[in-house]
C-alpha cells in the first residue's frame, strides 16, 4: 500500500507524526502489534499499556493510524496527604456505600473557586502552571445536590448551552472539601459511535480513502476505531492519557445547605479543561470510586 505525498507531508509538518512501513499480509503480525503497544506506552509514560488486542491483526489489514495524548497535573494547592481518610461513597441506586480515601484541606476556612448552581455544585481546582507553558489547565467538578442526580444534572447541562458558563471564574470562602481519590480506565470501540454521527460509508466497500492512499493501488476501507483512556486523581494532582488507533483494512435526594462546603460523597461529573481555549481534553463521571472501570 503506497501511502500519498500529501497525506505523508502533511502528518509530518502538521503533526510531527512519522510513518513506518510493515508487511501485515507476510509479516509477524503478533510482532507488529506489540511494536504498536510499545508506541503507545511509551508515549503515555506507562500508563496505557495496549491499545490493540491480542489477534486484531489479520493478513488482510492495512494500515494502524494511532495517537495518543499525556498529561500530568500537580495542585496549586496540594491536598496534605495526612489529612486523607477512609469515608463513606454513596452509589447509585440500591447499592450499597463503599469506603474510600477521601482528600481534604483539613478545617478552616479556604479561598476556592466554588459555585453554587441550580441543582448542583461546581467546584475548580487549579493546576500549577509552568513557567514556560502558555496553557492553564483546571479540574472541575460538577457535584449534584441529590445522591442519584448525576443524569439529570448531565441532562441538564446539556440542554442549557456550554457546560463553561457554570465554572465558577471568582473564589469564595470554603469551610470543608471532600474529594475521593479515585482511578479511571476506559476502553471501547468507537465505530458505532461515528456511524451514529454520520459517519458510515468510511466503513463500508464504497469508502474513498484516496486522501491517505493511491487508490489505483490498494483500495482500503476503516475497520476499526479503538479509544482507551486512563485518569488517576490524588492528592498531588492529576495524570491522565488517552490513546486512539484507527485500523483500515481491504475492502471485503436535596440536601439542605448550612454552610458553603463541597463533599463529593456521591457520583459526579469532572472535566479537566484548558482554560485559555476552554477545550475539554479528558472528561467522565465517577460512580464508584473503589473500582478502576467506569
Amino acid at each position: 500500500m503506497e501511502i500519498t505525498a500529501a497525506y505523508r507531508d502533511t502528518t509530518a509538518e502538521s503533526y510531527k507524526a512519522e510513518i513506518r512501513a510493515v508487511d501485515f499480509a507476510k509479516g509477524d503480525r503478533e510482532k507488529i502489534r506489540e511494536e504498536i503497544n510499545k508506541w503507545v506506552a511509551a508515549a503515555t509514560n506507562n500508563l496505557i499499556s495496549e491499545i490493540l488486542p491480542e489477534g486484531y491483526l489479520t493478513c488482510r489489514s492495512r494500515f494502524v493510524l494511532t495517537n495518543a495524548i499525556y498529561f500530568k497535573g500537580v495542585w496549586e494547592n496540594l491536598f496534605p496527604v495526612r489529612l486523607t481518610e477512609d469515608r463513606e461513597f454513596h452509589r447509585l441506586g440500591e447499592a450499597a456505600a463503599v469506603e474510600v480515601p477521601f482528600m481534604t484541606f483539613g478545617p478552616g476556612e479556604r479561598s476556592l473557586f466554588l459555585s453554587y448552581d441550580k441543582g448542583f455544585k461546581v467546584l475548580r481546582l487549579p493546576y500549577r502552571n509552568s513557567d514556560a507553558s502558555t496553557s492553564a489547565f483546571s479540574m472541575c467538578v460538577f457535584l449534584p445536590n441529590e445522591l442519584n442526580g448525576l443524569r439529570a444534572m448531565v441532562d441538564a447541562l446539556a440542554a442549557g448551552g456550554s457546560m463553561l458558563d457554570h465554572v465558577p471564574k471568582y473564589r469564595s470562602k470554603v469551610r470543608r472539601v471532600l474529594l475521593p481519590k479515585f482511578k479511571l480506565s476506559f476502553f471501547t470501540s468507537l465505530v458505532g459511535v461515528l456511524k451514529s454521527l454520520g459517519l458510515v460509508e468510511a466503513f463500508t466497500e464504497a469508502a474513498d480513502l484516496s486522501g491517505l492512499v493511491e487508490q489505483h493501488i490498494c483500495d482500503v476501507r476503516l475497520d476499526e476505531v479503538f479509544h482507551k483512556a486512563v485518569v488517576e486523581v490524588n492528592e498531588e494532582g492529576t495524570v491522565a492519557a488517552a490513546c486512539t488507533a484507527v485500523g483500515g483494512r481491504v475492502k471485503q435526594s436535596a440536601r439542605k445547605e448550612t454552610s458553603k462546603e463541597f463533599i463529593a460523597d456521591h457520583p459526579f461529573a469532572f472535566y479537566i479543561l484548558e482554560e485559555v481555549s476552554g477545550a475539554v481534553v479528558f472528561a467522565g463521571h465517577v460512580l464508584d470510586p473503589s473500582t478502576s472501570s467506569h
